[in-house]
């Protein structure tokens, strides 16, 4: 059969309308029903999924995005603060405006940490949350941290064991534009030499809660915890002069800052319950606000810098201060028997009526150094029993044991606790240095040398006496109250007087269940 080549044309016409259409219908097919040939579970991981970086967000904005002008303005910065202490910080608390308000400020801080840049190696930083909602305290998984200086590393081992605690969540979305923690990072990189960071963004969060998870890692030779907050908002350059004084009065003396003092109220008020646990002296290192800069003084912002210091970093202690340091490590160490010990005395003494002896074997032998304490039970945040010890006669465990005893079934202000009440109740321990005499020349006199919220005062006036711990100044602030009731304490006159008068102070360490 011979083939027609006049019809070639018409074949290859139909050959190519047939490949086009097969095109068309191969793609939809691969496109919208088949499956390619490897399975989703061989997956390979990208590189941000191995080493997930988190990059700047605010350079540029907060801070210079060049890093020549960045290295230029820091040194400058630091150059400017004079520092001559040779304490090192355990805290810090800084601004986190934009440099061109708060870096001078921020700086100040900065500067306290430059003599200790190869002993410090894990920068816990805790910041609040301005973009995302927080509940709790937000992590991130991101294995480092991006600025115009280059990468910082996350301690991740460290993150991973907070996030085991509740309040602790995995939220890098919380990290993603947070300005708080990502204007520090730049310091610390021209401060410090080689470190890792720990990055947290709190919102609705408790500051005892967020303190105690922290304690323990704050414990290392080798850490600094960072506070990033600014002070008062929008108010007038005089209210917020005024604010911000109040504020660093309330720092200096440990009272809790609420939310109109400042931004990062939480973690201010987390710093300095963890300055009590570590016996901590705040030092407000320079103060300012934006209006000083900008002399835009009708609505302003505050800033503020602190330094946290152990207070035998510059003298040695002596006396009731080194008891009381002394007993801030034991606490620390022990907490969780000491606390074991106070809640099976209750349970014993009000459930089955009989005495709880510590055994030797269930807990470490350090508890049976003698030592004196004072337990004190509440019923929803009211006194409901308080029993102590002032001299240490006993091992501290059996001191313990039958304070706690004591508390619940014979403090005669009260009745015993019932069974009933037992799961209301929630106690307090104070543990209890020796005692100091106070030397005074006249009543004004011992009023000038009592200490309000740290000391503990005893008096003695022939067979009469009384004492008061350092807690209930909480509920008697002024001196001369706090003194008057303690006489009526001890049977005296609330006007009485002698020569004859002994007064003794002492400290406390204080352990809440």
């Amino acid at each position: 059969m011979e083939f027609d080549k006049k019809k070639i044309p018409t074949w290859f016409m139909i050959a190519t309308i047939i490949l086009i259409i097969g095109g068309f219908n191969v793609s939809y097919f691969i496109k919208h029903i088949s499956s390619n040939r490897e399975a989703i579970v061989n997956y390979d991981k990208k590189d941000d999924d191995i080493n997930p970086i988190r990059k700047a967000a605010v350079a540029g904005i907060f801070y210079p995005a060049d890093i020549y002008q960045l290295h230029s303005d820091l040194t400058g910065y630091l150059d400017h603060v004079e520092y001559k202490s040779s304490s090192r910080p355990r805290i810090l608390i800084v601004p986190h405006a934009g440099y061109k308000y708060s870096a001078q400020v921020a700086a100040s801080a900065f500067k306290r940490i430059m003599p200790f840049k190869n002993k410090l190696k894990k920068i816990f930083l805790l910041g609040p949350s301005h973009y995302v909602h927080v509940n709790g305290v937000a992590l991130t998984n991101e294995k480092s941290f991006m600025t115009p200086l280059g990468l910082i590393n996350t301690d991740m081992n460290i993150v991973d064991q907070l996030a085991q605690n509740k309040g602790f969540v995995f939220k890098p979305k919380a990290h993603k534009k947070e300005h708080s923690l990502e204007v520090i990072l730049p310091f610390l990189q021209k401060t410090l030499d080689s470190f890792q960071i720990i990055p947290m963004v709190y919102g609705d969060a408790n500051p005892q809660d967020v303190a105690k998870v922290l304690q323990p890692h704050l414990e290392r030779n080798d850490s600094l915890l960072i506070i990033s907050a600014d002070l008062s908002h929008y108010l007038n350059y005089g209210d917020a002069n005024r604010m911000d004084k109040k504020t660093a009065e309330d720092i200096k003396n440990g009272s809790a800052l609420d939310h109109h003092q400042s931004c990062g109220a939480i973690g201010i008020n987390t710093a300095m319950l963890l300055a009590k646990q570590f016996a901590l002296v705040p030092n407000l290192l320079d103060m300012s606000n934006s209006g000083d800069v900008s002399g835009d003084k009708d609505r302003v912002v505050g800033y503020g810098a602190w330094s946290f210091e152990k207070k035998d970093d510059e003298k040695k202690l002596e006396g009731i201060e080194l008891e009381q340091d002394n007993l801030q490590n034991f606490a620390r160490h022990n907490k969780d028997a000491i606390i074991d010990i106070v809640s099976k005395s209750l349970e014993k003494s009000v459930v089955e009526n009989s005495d709880f002896s510590p055994d030797r074997k269930n807990y470490d032998n350090v508890m049976f150094n003698k030592g004196a304490s004072f337990v004190t039970l509440e019923k929803h945040n009211k006194l409901r029993g308080c029993i102590g010890s002032i001299l240490p006669v006993m091992s501290i465990a059996e001191d313990l044991a039958k304070n706690a005893n004591l508390a619940a079934t014979h403090d005669t202000r009260f009745n015993p606790i019932t069974k009933d009440e037992l799961k209301d109740i929630t106690f307090k321990i104070s543990l209890l240095t020796g005692f100091e005499e106070i030397k005074f020349s006249s009543y004004d006199d011992l009023l000038k040398q009592i200490k309000p919220k740290i000391d503990g005062l005893l008096i003695k006036d022939g067979k009469r006496q009384g004492v008061f711990l350092p807690a209930v100044w909480k509920d008697i602030p002024n001196k001369k109250d706090f003194f008057t009731e303690l006489k009526i304490k001890a049977g005296l006159s609330p006007t009485y007087w002698s020569d004859n008068i002994k007064v003794f102070r002492f400290r406390t360490v204080e352990i809440t269940k």
